[in-house]
């Protein structure tokens, strides 16, 4: 009986991804609406007033790499 020893490599992630050169058609208000639709269908409140703006940075910022700063 031999010892083989695999080396597994964990998947990179997907997410961030790098960020557009303009706006990204993909990321709209449906795109949010449809976020806080399956939150809701988890047992969490709709979001109301200033969370939709919450809720639009938190995606962004998980969606996109930070912007480069010079």
């Amino acid at each position: 009986m031999t010892d083989q020893t695999t080396t597994a490599t964990a998947p990179q992630p997907a997410y961030p991804l790098p960020q557009p050169g303009g706006a990204d058609p993909r990321f709209t208000y449906g795109l949010l609406h449809d976020v806080a639709e399956v939150l809701q269908r988890n047992g969490f409140p709709r979001p109301a007033g200033t969370d939709w703006a919450d809720l639009m940075a938190a995606l962004h910022h998980f969606l996109y790499q930070p912007k480069e700063t010079s």
